[in-house]
C-alpha cells in the first residue's frame, strides 16, 4: 500500500498492462501489448478477452518493454457492445471481435479519395450501438481533411460520415456523445487555428464550432455536468488548466492551473480525475506526472506525483498516469504507469477519503 500527496489518498498495485476502458458495469479493461484483459472483481484477477492480430517481427520486438514502447504496441482505444463484442483500435487500425473469439478481424473501412486513414486515438459508443471515431493524424500541416468515421454493424464495417475542410485540423482526440444535447461533442486539435470543441448532429448533417483557435480550447476528453463542460487542457505551447466551458454560449473560464498536459480523464463514482504527463518544452518542464481529483468538478487538488524514468520521451513515450476512458459507478480510482520510475507497466487501484 501506499500514500499519495495527501493522507487520505491509498493506492496499491493490482496488475500488469496499460488501463483502457472503465465499463458501466463496474468492469475494468486493460491492454498487455495487443492483448486484451477483463477484470471484475477490482483488479483481484484478470481475464484474456481477446487480441489484436500481430505479425510475428513486431510480437519479438514488443515481448520487451523498451520494444513495446518503442512500436507503441498498446491497445489505444476500446468500446464494449452489448452481448460482449467489443471493437478496438491501435496505432496500424480498427479491429472488432464478437463476444468469445480469441483474436480480433480488421474492420473493413471506406477508404477516402487520398486512401490514406488514420486510426483513432478513441473510439465512442453513441445511440442504437453506433460506433463512431475521428482520424488521428500526426503529421503536421497536412492539408487533408479529417474524417469521421461511424459504424451501425458492431464495428464490422466503417463509412465516412462526415469530414472537416481540408486543413481545417490536424486530428480529432476524441467524440463525446451528448444524449441530453442529443449531439456529439468534437475535440481537436493541435496548433494555431486546429484546435477546437464543435457540435455533430448524431446524424451527422450539421455541424458548428462551438469554441476554435487557442490552445486553451485543446482538450481530449470532458466531464459532463449538465450545462457545462469542466476539462483539462492538453497543449505544450501555454501553462495548462482545467477549464470549464459553457455548451449553450461557449464562454470559457480558467478552473485551476495544472501541472502538465491533460490526456487522460475518467470519472469513478463521484470522483472526477483526470492526469496531467511528462512533456518536455518551453512551457512544460517538469518531470513528474500528476494525478488530480475534484469530487464537484470544480476544487481540484492533486494527489499523486511520479517521476519520467530516463528513457526518451519521444522514443519510449511521455511519462504518464494512464487513466481508462469511460467512466464507473464505483469510486475506485485505476490508474497505470507509462515510463516513470517503478511504475512502468503497472496498474493500481486507489481509494480516497473524504477529506
Amino acid at each position: 500500500m501506499f500514500s499519495g500527496d495527501g493522507a487520505e489518498f491509498i493506492y496499491e498495485p493490482c496488475g500488469k498492462g496499460r488501463m483502457v476502458l472503465a465499463a458501466p458495469d463496474g468492469s475494468i479493461y486493460c491492454g498487455r501489448r495487443y492483448r486484451v484483459y477483463r477484470s471484475a472483481d477490482r483488479g483481484e484477477t484478470w481475464r484474456f478477452v481477446t487480441e489484436m492480430p500481430s505479425g510475428l517481427p513486431r510480437r519479438l520486438i514488443s515481448s520487451f518493454r523498451l520494444g513495446g514502447r518503442l512500436l507503441r504496441q498498446e491497445v489505444r482505444a476500446l468500446a464494449v457492445m452489448s452481448g460482449g463484442g467489443l471493437v478496438a483500435a491501435n496505432r496500424r487500425g480498427v479491429y472488432f471481435a464478437d463476444a468469445g473469439e480469441p483474436v480480433m478481424r480488421p474492420s473493413r473501412l471506406e477508404l477516402p479519395r487520398d486512401a490514406s486513414i488514420a486510426p483513432p486515438m478513441t473510439l465512442t459508443v453513441g445511440p442504437s450501438e453506433t460506433i463512431v471515431w475521428g482520424e488521428y493524424k500526426s503529421a503536421k500541416n497536412h492539408g487533408l481533411p479529417i474524417r469521421v468515421y461511424a459504424s451501425t454493424d458492431r464495428g464490422r464495417s466503417f463509412h465516412i460520415a462526415w469530414e472537416t475542410r481540408p486543413g481545417d485540423i490536424r486530428h480529432v482526440h476524441n467524440m463525446i456523445f451528448d444524449p441530453a444535447s442529443g449531439c456529439y461533442w468534437l475535440l481537436a486539435g493541435d496548433h494555431g487555428d486546429e484546435p477546437g470543441i464543435g457540435r455533430l448532429s448524431t446524424d451527422f448533417t450539421s455541424f458548428e464550432w462551438v469554441v476554435k483557435g487557442q490552445q486553451r480550447y485543446r482538450a481530449t476528453d470532458l466531464f459532463d455536468l449538465g450545462d457545462h463542460f469542466v476539462y483539462g487542457t492538453d497543449t505544450e505551447k501555454e501553462a495548462n488548466a482545467v477549464m470549464s466551458l459553457e455548451k449553450k454560449s461557449g464562454r470559457v473560464e480558467k478552473v485551476c492551473e495544472t501541472d502538465g498536459s491533460c490526456i487522460y480523464s475518467c470519472r469513478f463514482g463521484g470522483i472526477f480525475a483526470l492526469t496531467t504527463s511528462v512533456e518536455p518544452s518551453e512551457v512544460n518542464r517538469g518531470q513528474y506526472a500528476g494525478l488530480w481529483i475534484s469530487r464537484d468538478g470544480h476544487e481540484w487538488r492533486r494527489v499523486l506525483q511520479a517521476k519520467k524514468d530516463l528513457w526518451h520521451p519521444t522514443y519510449f513515450q511521455f511519462g504518464s498516469l494512464i487513466l481508462p476512458r469511460g467512466a464507473s459507478q464505483d469510486d475506485t480510482i485505476y490508474f497505470s504507469g507509462q515510463a516513470l520510475e517503478g511504475m512502468d507497466g503497472r496498474i493500481y487501484r486507489a481509494h480516497v477519503g473524504k477529506a
